[in-house]
C-alpha cells in the first residue's frame, strides 16, 4: 500500500496535468500540459508502472501525448511521447482501429461480391446471382498526414472474377479457331447446367479516403489489373451423364483498369467496382465490361 501511494505522489508531482481549459504547454511552466476537450483519457496502474495517455484535443484530432512512469530499483523513470510518429502493421483481416491515431498504417483486406458483366450480347446471360468476385488486397500501405481525415493508400493484391451463365440453353465454346464464342449447347435433356469465363489477376489499388465522424468514411480511386490468367469451364448433365469442358486462355485483355468506392461505417464496409475496360480482346472474343458489388473486410 505504501508502495502505491508513493508511485501515485510521484505521478502528482511529475505527469503533466490536463484538464478542460487552457492550449498547449504553458510557457511559464514548462511542466505543466493542459488539454481542452480531449477525445480519450486512458489512465493505466499497476504496483510499479504509471501511464497517461491523451488523444486528440479541441484543435486537434489527431494530437497524442503520453506519459510513463515506471519504478526500476527505488527510482523512477519517466518515459514521454508528443504526438510521435507511430507505425502500426495491421494485417490480420478485418482489423479495425478507429479510436487511436497512426500516420503509417500497413493492412490486408478482402472483398467478396457478385459482378455482371455490361454491355454483353443478348445471349450472354450473366448476372450477379450466379457470378462472383473475390479479391484479397494483400498488403496496403496507408499514410494519414497529422491533424487531417485525408487517408492516401496504395497496395498489392490479387483478384479472382467469374462470369458465369446459368440456367439458359447458352454457352461458351472455344472452337479450332481459337475464338471464343457463345454457342447453343447442342443436346438434348439439358440439366445443371453453367458455362462460365474466369479472369484472374494482380491488383494495385490506389485509393483516397476522408475519414467523417463517428467511424463513417469514404473510400474511392482506381484499380490496377495485370490480368495474368483466364479460362473458360462449362459443366452440364445430360441424359444422366455427365459432362464438363475446361480450356484455358479466354483471351483476356492484359492490361485493365477498376474504379471502384467503398463506404466504411462501424458495422461493415461495402465496395463497388466498375471497369469501363473490355474484359476480353473484342479480337477474339464477345466484348463486355465488368460491374461488381460486395462487402470489404
Amino acid at each position: 500500500m505504501k508502495k502505491l501511494q508513493t508511485t501515485i505522489l510521484a505521478l502528482a508531482i511529475s505527469v503533466p496535468a490536463f484538464s478542460s481549459i487552457g492550449e498547449d504547454f504553458a510557457n511559464d511552466d514548462n511542466d505543466t500540459l493542459i488539454v481542452i476537450s480531449p477525445r480519450k483519457v486512458t489512465v493505466i496502474t499497476n504496483d510499479s508502472l504509471q501511464t497517461v495517455r491523451i488523444e486528440g484535443r479541441h484543435d486537434d484530432y489527431n494530437f497524442n501525448y503520453e506519459n510513463t512512469i515506471q519504478l526500476v530499483d527505488s527510482n523512477y523513470v519517466s518515459t514521454l511521447s508528443l504526438n510521435s510518429d507511430r507505425w502500426d502493421f495491421s494485417l490480420p483481416i478485418g482489423k479495425k482501429d478507429e479510436d487511436n491515431y497512426y500516420e503509417n498504417v500497413v493492412t490486408s483486406n478482402i472483398g467478396v461480391g457478385g459482378c455482371m458483366a455490361l454491355n454483353a450480347p443478348d445471349n450472354m446471360d450473366v448476372s450477379m446471382n450466379s457470378s462472383f468476385e473475390i479479391f484479397w488486397t494483400i498488403a496496403q500501405w496507408n499514410f494519414t498526414p497529422k491533424g487531417t481525415h485525408h487517408t492516401f493508400s496504395m497496395g498489392v493484391g490479387v483478384d479472382w472474377r467469374n462470369y458465369r451463365m446459368s440456367g439458359g440453353s447458352w454457352r461458351f465454346s472455344k472452337p479450332d479457331d481459337d475464338h471464343v464464342d457463345i454457342v447453343p449447347y447442342g443436346v438434348a435433356d439439358i440439366r445443371k447446367q453453367f458455362s462460365r469465363i474466369k479472369v484472374f489477376s494482380v491488383q494495385v489499388p490506389l485509393l483516397y479516403g476522408y475519414r467523417f465522424a463517428n467511424n463513417f468514411g469514404l473510400k474511392a480511386g482506381p484499380v490496377l489489373n495485370l490480368n495474368v490468367h483466364s479460362s473458360l469451364k462449362t459443366s452440364y448433365k445430360s441424359n444422366g451423364e455427365k459432362f464438363k469442358e475446361s480450356i484455358n486462355n479466354a483471351h483476356a485483355n492484359l492490361f485493365t483498369i477498376d474504379f471502384m468506392g467503398i463506404i466504411s461505417n462501424p458495422i461493415i464496409d461495402f465496395y463497388i467496382k466498375y471497369s469501363p475496360c473490355n474484359v476480353l480482346k473484342t479480337s477474339k472474343a464477345p466484348k463486355f465490361q465488368s460491374l461488381s458489388v460486395g462487402i470489404y473486410i
